[in-house]
């Protein structure tokens, strides 16, 4: 059984598989390189000495993602792969929009169709709005300032969805 780590050479990907792969877990990453590079996969193998299966994937890119689980036991996910630019995002809406609530969609759709129970989201404090801070988990999702924010709202009012159809689904949500 492996866990599969969206967005696995970004920053925060790429430190959870060292993480995980420090406690024993076996690995399955993906990204498509567009906020990292290919080296963090030698980098990994350096702090771990542990060489972890790695597909070049888009989140867009379903057929592609699906052999990443028909050629893998994954039982839980990690999903980190998103667009990130708050500016960006202003900038371009549509783009992120696009990949990160298509790209979240097409993720659950396959968890769902190869039996995945464990899925964590890495969502943002952006799902707070302009609520002051400090934050805390019981404060209802609000409309964010950008794209970005939004994208990741309207991924957790999904998740939450699916969850509730699904009661044997575990979704964590991290901001």
């Amino acid at each position: 059984m492996a866990v599969l780590i969206t967005g696995g050479t970004g920053y925060i990907g790429s430190h959870t598989i060292v993480e995980l792969l420090g406690a024993g877990q076996d690995i399955v990453a993906m990204d498509n390189f567009s906020n990292s590079k290919p080296a963090v996969l030698d980098r990994i193998r350096e702090l771990t000495g542990k060489k972890i299966r790695f597909y070049r994937v888009d989140m867009l890119d379903k057929p592609g993602m699906e052999a990443v689980f028909r050629e893998n036991n994954i039982d839980s996910c990690i999903h980190f792969a998103a667009l990130k630019a708050v500016g960006e995002s202003v900038a371009r809406p549509l783009l992120y929009y696009k990949n990160n609530v298509t790209g979240t969609i097409n993720l659950l759709e396959l968890i769902a169709e190869y039996g995945v129970k464990r899925f964590v989201f890495s969502s943002s404090a952006t799902v707070y709005g302009d609520n002051r801070v400090p934050f805390i988990e019981t404060m209802e999702l609000r409309p964010a300032t950008n794209p970005y924010g939004q994208t990741k709202v309207i991924s957790e009012r999904i998740l939450t969805d699916v969850a509730r159809a699904d009661p044997d689904l575990s979704v964590a949500l991290l901001r």
